[in-house]
């Protein structure tokens, strides 16, 4: 919050919510960034064909098809094993993907299927490798997964728009016109409120517990104890206390 004009009869303050506009972007640029990965990057299904010749031995075509059905074909020769890679998160979860392991590097499969189907498969495909079989067609599927991941990245974008548009306040205090108006303006929305100075019984200041500091608001107190904050979202106390110290001297207020 900061003082925008003072003069003998005007005293005009303005909140820019940075910190809700920073954080509000983060999100939105970070889960945007993984929509787009989701869509057209990830692999919603997958499906693994080889064939056993005399002569060639068993080479395998492995289609990667994204949510929206675009493929990628990726030829493994000489495939020797099918086995199951744990993955561990950092919060102790557990995923399970296959891996074919070849003499010539390893093809990881999708990374979002069921312990038990991983398991089908690898036995599917290594029952094929040590058997006289002379072809192999097995799938893999996480389409619902990746809907519903994207479905939730587009909710969360959604929320850090709402809070990258939080609107600017600007509150001015007028003696000539015996009036105090607070405007709200941003992309979504714009509110006006205004009201006679006499009718303004104090002013408060209201703090918030967040996650490693404590923040504050300038907060009017009207007669019948309504309240009306000068700034919806809480900001580092020194500007506030300033803001209070300013109004309270513009209006002839005792700050005690």
């Amino acid at each position: 919050m900061e003082i925008v004009e003072e003069t003998r009869t005007r005293l005009q303050l303005k909140h820019r919510p940075l910190r809700h506009w920073l954080t509000g972007w983060f999100i939105f640029i970070a889960c945007f960034s993984l929509f787009i990965y989701c869509i057209f990057f990830e692999s919603a299904s997958v499906s693994l064909t080889c064939d056993r010749s005399s002569s060639n031995g068993i080479n395998c075509e492995l289609r990667r098809y994204n949510l929206l059905g675009s493929m990628e074909k990726v030829k493994i020769f000489d495939p020797q094993e099918a086995y199951i890679k744990t993955n561990i998160g950092s919060k102790g979860g557990r995923t399970y993907q296959i891996v074919i392991l070849t003499p010539f590097g390893v093809y990881p499969l999708l990374s979002q299927i069921s312990y038990q189907e991983n398991q089908e498969f690898a036995f599917n495909v290594n029952n094929f490798l040590i058997s006289s079989q002379t072809s192999l067609s097995v799938q893999q599927n996480q389409r619902n997964y990746i809907f519903f991941l994207s479905l939730f990245l587009l909710i969360i974008m959604a929320i850090g728009d709402f809070v990258a548009t939080t609107p600017v306040t600007n509150c001015t205090f007028y003696k000539s016109l015996n009036k105090v108006f607070i405007e709200r303006k941003g992309l979504r929305s714009q509110q006006s409120i205004e009201f006679p100075l006499e009718s303004i019984l104090r002013f408060d200041i209201q703090d918030k517990q967040f996650k490693y500091s404590k923040l504050y608001r300038v907060v009017i107190v009207l007669q019948y104890h309504k309240e009306i904050p000068i700034n919806l979202e809480y900001t580092d106390e020194k500007s506030v206390q300033y803001a209070v110290s300013r109004i309270r001297y513009f209006l002839n207020i005792n700050n005690s």
